[in-house]
């Protein structure tokens, strides 16, 4: 039997949600809002406010991971939607949260395909400790099948941005292509496959 409860009301477009050791809730608003609802509270606050994102059509602040020694280091990911010169493109950033500040922004991927459409931006640390992102063909479909665009992926990378050493190429961030606009990913706990959802639209 399934309950169904309210926990919080009058949000932006929440995206992605995680919960740190403690138990306290964080989560993304697509319009550029990253807060935190402490375990045991009614009310949330915003713990940062990314200027640089852009909120249009599906993009904006979507992705968040915790690294998985938060506890000790602090390193939180965001991916999102920002403006490129006259386009929009998608990043990686890395942040440390200590005592509810944000600080030592550091980019992880500077670019990524972006549009109003099929931004991807999911991010997961997988059973390796590696950190998987999801790219969106940003409504080029064509992208998901060229090895020399970053659209269209799913990529797998080191805390720091670097490409893994055991990659399918080792030279590239790609870990599994012509997958146009991935969203979801998770791992199944016993066999250890990753499992993957997608939205895409054909006209």
């Amino acid at each position: 039997r399934f309950k169904v409860e309210t926990v919080l009301t009058g949000l932006e477009v929440p995206w992605s949600i995680v919960f740190d050791p403690t138990g306290n809730m964080l989560f993304t608003e697509r319009s550029g809002n990253l807060s935190i609802l402490e375990k045991g509270a009614r009310k949330h606050r915003v713990i940062g406010e990314i200027d640089e994102v852009v909120h249009q059509g599906e993009g904006g602040l979507m992705g968040l991971a915790l690294h998985p020694d938060f506890s000790s280091n602090g390193f939180l990911y965001l991916s999102y939607t920002y403006r490129l010169r006259s386009n929009l493109a998608n990043k990686v950033v890395r942040y440390r949260l200590a005592n509810g500040v944000l600080s030592e922004k550091k980019t992880i991927i500077s670019y990524l395909p972006g549009s109003a459409v099929h931004n991807g931006c999911r991010l997961r640390f997988g059973p390796d400790r590696k950190l998987y992102v999801t790219a969106g063909d940003a409504a080029e479909r064509d992208l998901a099948q060229d090895p020399s665009s970053l659209g269209g992926k799913i990529l797998r990378i080191n805390d720091d941005g670097s490409v893994p050493k055991d990659n399918p190429d080792p030279s590239s961030a790609i870990f599994a292509l012509g997958v146009r606009n991935p969203q979801g990913i998770d791992w199944h706990p016993v066999a250890g496959l990753l499992w993957m959802t997608h939205s895409s639209y054909h006209r």
